[in-house]
């Protein structure tokens, strides 16, 4: 099994209209022959193709509430938000990760994205 990307899907779709055999599309795509119809029902019903949804989980809004508390605590120690989320822990007795300390600070431009933490970390033997 392939994972398919909305690429793939059109390439699908045109082929089903030069009708070419679906067992051939799936086996081009490494796919099941059951997928190829579920794509070309979808494609039948709406007109278009089908588009595929953003994997993962959906970023959860953080409360202004939280925010304010951030921004305050920020305003108050000046400090990077490891450190910030332990006294924010201490001060306001309310836990907020750090990660989202650091998303509400770089909104405010309070701190600088660092590129080097960016990069893809290589993984296994060297």
């Amino acid at each position: 099994m392939r994972k398919l990307t909305n690429k793939k899907i059109r390439w699908i779709i045109r082929q089903l209209n030069k009708n070419t055999p679906i067992k051939e599309i799936a086996a081009v795509m490494r796919v099941t022959e059951r997928r190829i119809y579920q794509i070309q029902k979808q494609y039948r019903e709406t007109g278009k193709p089908p588009e595929l949804k953003r994997a993962g989980r959906k970023p959860k809004p953080i409360e202004r509430k939280t925010e304010q508390i951030i921004l305050n605590a920020y305003k108050t120690y000046k400090l990077s938000p490891i450190i910030l989320e332990k006294l924010i822990e201490r001060d306001y007795i309310i836990h907020i990760p750090h990660n989202t300390i650091y998303k509400v600070l770089l909104k405010h431009s309070l701190v600088e994205e660092n590129m080097n933490k960016k990069k893809r970390r290589k993984w296994g033997s060297l």
